[in-house]
């Protein structure tokens, strides 16, 4: 065994990877495995910023107004772009980073001796590694944007930012008024699946619909939230009566109702409140580090916001902007992904016999029609 050259413990050789954009040319053959993003609604903006500074920009939808009525000789009336600036900010970055020490090498090494094969074992370790981090980047977007929407804001917690920077919010700017929040027994479950005894789901969301204006517009849910309420008393009785007018009373419409599947009721329901609704199924990992016990802990969160109903535009309804990665160094060195604003680093420190291979990311999800979005908190 070789164990003073640089080759045994370079990954990205033992890959059998080489040439100017080695690591680039892996991670592109290798984008089949990589969890799939969503920000609909909020594409990338198509330049990438070289500051961290955003304004958040709101849009109108709807008519372009009258040209004016004037004499022979007198000016027109400006146009007015409809638009205004609702808050500025630093886009916040994310980071994440993966270690590789002379022991893992050496573990390596002897998995090799009864595979046969170190070439398959080093091309596996980076292929693992690649995908953990794209994907905790492909994770914190999504998220992100699953949390503008459901919630009005995105907020860095502890809850969902261990060992990063807590406290700050980036607010949707949506206003209050397009706010509605049931509370006592309008609550549309107290705990588990017990219903507030004055719950109404299907009255809270058409009334969120006569909001809707401007535009067509869809409910987005998370997908637990909907196939509860789905089998919410009073939404069943709905649905019931909505396939047959003529049931005699509430106990036969919703036993119409229950024999109905889960997504003939979805149906039903869509129908009954006007809106098509889009079950949101997506669950984001938060690793923690438990002092007490010495290691690492994770924990699986909801993107969506489950105690909210969202009624937004269809199409897009804002931009997520981002800030150019630099880089320094040969380009052997790096790979990126989303069009270059996720950035991979590769650095081999010879002294310690350590690589690492380090992620970075600085987006933000920025809605530009707030005034168009509107939430339902049903508990």
């Amino acid at each position: 065994m070789n164990t003073g050259d640089k080759f045994f413990f370079d990954l990205i050789t033992e890959a059998g990877l080489s040439g100017k954009k080695k690591l680039q040319t892996f991670v592109d053959s290798s984008e089949e495995f990589y969890n799939k993003l969503d920000i609909s609604g909020f594409p990338f903006s198509p330049d990438q910023q070289i500051d961290f500074g955003f304004e958040q920009i709101s849009k109108e939808y709807g008519m372009n107004a009258m040209a004016t009525w004037t004499d022979v000789d007198s000016p027109g009336t400006p146009v007015s772009l409809d638009s205004h600036i609702l808050q500025t900010g630093k886009i916040p970055r994310q980071k994440k980073y993966a270690a590789f020490s002379e022991t893992d090498y050496r573990k390596m090494a002897q998995r090799a001796l009864v595979t046969g094969s170190r070439l398959e074992l080093a091309q596996d370790a980076l292929l693992e590694t690649n995908k953990k981090l794209i994907d905790s980047h492909t994770n914190s977007n999504t998220y992100m944007r699953h949390q503008m929407v459901s919630t009005g804001a995105f907020e860095l917690t502890v809850d969902n930012n261990a060992g990063g920077v807590t406290g700050t919010i980036f607010s949707a700017s949506i206003p209050d008024s397009n706010k509605v929040t049931k509370a006592t027994t309008e609550v549309w479950f107290t705990t588990g699946t017990t219903e507030g005894s004055t719950s109404d789901p299907v009255k809270d969301l058409m009334e969120l619909a006569s909001k809707a204006k401007g535009t067509a517009y869809h409910f987005e849910v998370d997908a637990l939230t909907l196939k509860k309420t789905l089998s919410h008393t009073k939404v069943l009785q709905k649905i019931g009566y909505s396939v047959s007018p003529l049931a005699t009373d509430a106990s036969t419409a919703q036993s119409i109702g229950t024999n109905l599947l889960d997504n003939q009721r979805k149906e039903r329901l869509e129908a009954i409140i006007g809106f098509p609704i889009v079950a949101i199924d997506s669950e984001s990992r938060v690793e923690k580090f438990n002092k007490k016990e010495n290691k690492i802990e994770r924990v699986d969160i909801r993107s969506f916001n489950e105690d909210s109903w969202a009624l937004i535009p269809n199409g897009n309804i804002g931009e997520t902007l981002s800030v150019a990665p630099l880089r320094v160094g040969g380009a052997e060195n790096f790979a990126s992904y989303y069009g270059g604003r996720l950035l991979l680093t590769y650095e081999f420190i010879p002294r310690k016999k350590e690589q690492i291979i380090e992620s970075e990311m600085s987006t933000l999800v920025v809605p530009t029609t707030p005034n168009y979005m509107y939430i339902l908190k049903i508990k």
